[in-house]
């Protein structure tokens, strides 16, 4: 059956979906009479063979549907599109995705910001090397533990370190190895304490007699 320029091209709602073959089905509301529901229609992405893109609608998205002219078996999902509900940001300048758990990816051209906000986990594991580059100022604020891994060797090359400790605790450091330090350490309001050997507080015997006190 030959179908008119008004059935090839329509508008309809996602209302069941298949993930594993990445299509779904559609609902057309625009009917008078009984609602039509298509057969399972292929999502459109950018890449499908080599490199791969998988972005399916979700149950009540609207969506643009081009169909091969033989009924609504055969056809394609073309994308969604934004109906009475209001796009996430307004601005042309912002590429923006926002995911239904509440994650945002965000850059802004305009202002030259990349913005995520993760609900949850970040996991990410590379085959080479890692290299960043600021130049600006650099933070990293953990309210749990914060741990550096390394199987050969940790640098840091600094003009300054500086460690403090919050709310009255100072700073512990502790290595199953060696350390070599070449130039000044300053301990401000803290003491050295080597194998439970307190540097202000060690007393020994004198060998001209006595005892000593911890340095002054």
């Amino acid at each position: 059956m030959d179908m008119t320029l008004y059935e090839l091209i329509r508008v309809g709602f996602v209302v069941s979906r298949q993930p594993e073959k990445h299509r779904v089905r559609v609902e057309f509301r625009d009917t008078v009479t009984t609602k039509l529901i298509s057969g399972w229609l292929p999502v459109l992405v950018p890449r499908a063979k080599g490199d791969m893109v998988f972005d399916l609608p979700d149950i009540g998205d609207q969506v643009l549907c081009l169909f091969l002219g033989n009924g609504l078996e055969e056809g394609f999902v073309l994308g969604s599109m934004y109906g009475s509900q209001s796009p996430p940001v307004s601005s042309g300048d912002k590429f923006h995705r926002r995911f239904s758990d509440g994650t945002t990816l965000e850059y802004d051209r305009k202002t030259h910001t990349l913005i995520a906000s993760v609900k949850g986990n970040i996991e990410a594991t590379v085959t080479g090397n890692i290299e960043v580059t600021l130049q600006g100022s650099g933070k990293v604020t953990a309210t749990g533990s914060l741990d550096l891994t390394s199987e050969q060797r940790i640098g840091l090359n600094t003009p300054a370190l500086s460690m403090s400790g919050t709310e009255g605790r100072g700073t512990v450091a502790t290595t199953q190895g060696d350390i070599i330090h070449r130039g000044n350490i300053t301990v401000t309001e803290g003491d050295v304490v080597v194998n439970g050997v307190s540097f202000l507080s060690h007393i020994h015997d004198c060998p001209h007699g006595g005892a000593t006190g911890g340095p002054r």
